[in-house]
């Protein structure tokens, strides 16, 4: 009879920068985040979109990822989403007298679906009701994450982190 003799690693959330380490991931490395909130609407109304969105936190965490110096954070189309904001007008109107996160929380929100800031969509319980999930997609290099040294943890906190490793896609939540 032979015996399979191998270890299986576990790899939990709780000191992100050590875990990218031990698994290899170098700084130019992109590290996945991904985030998702849901709300219940009435998919029959104009505004349910709208509702969901200040009703889910999905904004609030991509602001603060954004709002976060020393770090780029892409869109899944490989976009610097900061950039991309500033190119569209989207940040004109901030006055730098407020909190950046706040004002980006609120143009996030008011602006998610037309500018493709975050990910939405609706599954229809029946002629009236429905689910409407708002995600956030994102990436970021390992290596912008290794600069925020021990806030690195509370930046990735929110969010399931995946990476690309050698042995196949690995997700962290």
């Amino acid at each position: 009879m032979s015996h399979n003799t191998y270890q299986k690693k576990e790899y939990k959330m709780g000191n992100i920068i050590e875990t990218l380490r031990e698994l290899n991931i170098g700084e130019e490395d992109f590290v996945y985040l991904n985030y998702e909130d849901h709300a219940s609407v009435w998919h029959i109304s104009d505004d349910y979109i709208e509702v969901a969105l200040n009703e889910t936190d999905t904004a609030q965490r991509l602001a603060a990822l954004l709002a976060t110096p020393g770090v780029r954070v892409y869109s899944r189309y490989e976009d610097d989403i900061l950039h991309e904001m500033r190119e569209l007008g989207l940040l004109e109107d901030y006055d730098r007298e407020g909190g950046f996160e706040d004002y980006l929380t609120a143009t996030i929100t008011a602006e998610a679906y037309d500018h493709d800031l975050l990910t939405i969509s609706t599954e229809r319980h029946d002629h009236k009701r429905g689910t409407c999930d708002v995600a956030a997609n994102v990436k970021v290099r390992a290596g912008d994450l290794y600069g925020l040294g021990d806030s690195a943890d509370s930046f990735v906190s929110a969010f399931d982190v995946v990476v690309q490793t050698m042995n196949g896609t690995l997700t962290l939540s």
